[in-house]
C-alpha cells in the first residue's frame, strides 16, 4: 500500500526547513513542535517504525535515502517532493556539519577551518567522487539521478534557492501537487513560523533547556557547549566564491549536466 509522502533530499539540502513548512501547514495547531520529526513529519532514519500521530492525516516522512526498490519507505511512497541544492553549497554545509560534530577540530584534521589544506583536500575528494560524504545517501550525483530519473513514483522538484527565496509560492505548488487543500492564511502562517530565524530560536531554546527535540540531542552536548549550531549559514554561491579556477573546472566535469539542468547561471560554464 502506497500511503506515504516522502520529503526526499540529499543531506544538507534544506529538507529540515521543508519539514517545518509542512508541519506548520498541516499539524501546527494540534502538535508540539518538539515532536515534529518523531510523530508528524517523521525522520525515517531516526524513527523507521513510522508511528504517525495523526494516522488519518497526511503521512509524511523526511528521507535522505536514494531511490531504489530496497530503500526504506520507498515501497510505501505514493508521491515525493524532491529538494535539490547546488552541490557546492551542499559541500560547504557538509563541511560545517563536520565541524559541528567535531567542535575541537583544528586545521590539520577533518572538519577544520575552510581555508587550510584539510579543506582543500575535502573539496577535491567531493569533486572527484560526485559528492560523497554521507554513507546513508551515497554520492550527491547518484542520489539526484536516482530520484529524478525514476518513473515509479511521481516527483515534484523544488530547488533550495527557490524554496528559501519564494517559500510561499513553492509551498503552494507543493500542496497542489500533493492534493492537500490548505487555506492561504494558514500557508502564510507556516511561512512565518518556519523561517531560519524561527528555527534558530527553537534550537537555542532546546539548547538552553537541554531539551531533546528537533535539534538538540544529549550526544551533541559538547558541540553545543562549544558554540556550534545545526542551523548555520545557509551557504549560497559557493561555486563562484570558494572554488579555485581548477576546482571549478573539476566541478564542471563532474556535475556539469546537473548544474546546467537545475542551476543555470549558478555554476558550470555554459558554452
Amino acid at each position: 500500500m502506497r500511503d506515504v509522502i516522502s520529503l526526499s533530499a540529499f543531506p544538507k539540502s534544506g529538507v529540515t526547513y521543508l519539514g517545518f513548512l509542512m508541519f506548520h501547514c498541516l499539524f501546527g495547531d494540534v502538535a508540539e513542535i518538539g515532536d515534529l520529526e518523531r510523530k508528524y513529519v517523521i525522520d525515517i532514519h531516526a524513527w523507521p517504525a513510522l508511528r504517525f500521530a495523526v494516522p488519518q492525516g497526511p503521512r509524511i516522512v523526511k528521507s535522505h535515502f536514494p531511490f531504489g526498490p530496497d530503500s526504506p519507505g520507498v515501497g510505501r511512497t505514493a508521491k515525493a517532493v524532491y529538494l535539490i541544492r547546488h552541490p557546492i553549497d551542499v559541500m560547504m554545509s557538509a563541511w560545517d556539519y563536520r565541524r559541528f560534530l567535531n567542535p575541537g577540530a583544528t586545521d590539520d584534521v577533518d572538519g577544520g577551518p575552510a581555508d587550510g589544506p584539510a579543506f582543500r583536500h575535502f573539496v577535491r575528494r567531493w569533486l572527484a567522487t560526485g559528492g560523497e560524504g554521507f554513507e546513508v545517501a551515497g554520492s550527491w550525483l547518484r542520489h539526484v539521478r536516482s530520484w529524478l530519473d525514476q518513473r515509479e513514483i511521481p516527483v515534484h522538484l523544488v530547488t533550495y534557492t527557490d524554496l528559501v527565496d519564494h517559500p510561499g509560492r513553492e509551498l503552494a505548488a507543493i500542496l497542489r501537487f500533493l492534493d492537500l487543500p490548505v487555506p492561504a492564511e494558514r500557508q502564510a502562517m507556516a511561512v512565518e513560523s518556519s523561517g531560519m530565524a524561527a528555527m534558530a530560536a527553537l534550537e537555542a531554546e532546546e539548547v538552553r533547556h537541554r531539551r531533546t527535540g528537533v535539534f538538540y540531542r544529549p550526544e551533541l552536548a559538547r558541540s553545543y557547549e562549544g558554540g556550534r549550531r545545526f542551523i548555520n549559514k545557509g551557504h549560497r554561491g559557493c561555486y563562484a566564491t570558494l572554488l579555485t579556477d581548477e576546482e571549478r573546472g573539476l566541478a564542471d566535469q563532474t556535475f556539469g549536466a546537473e548544474l546546467s539542468a537545475y542551476f543555470p547561471g549558478a555554476g558550470a560554464a555554459v558554452g
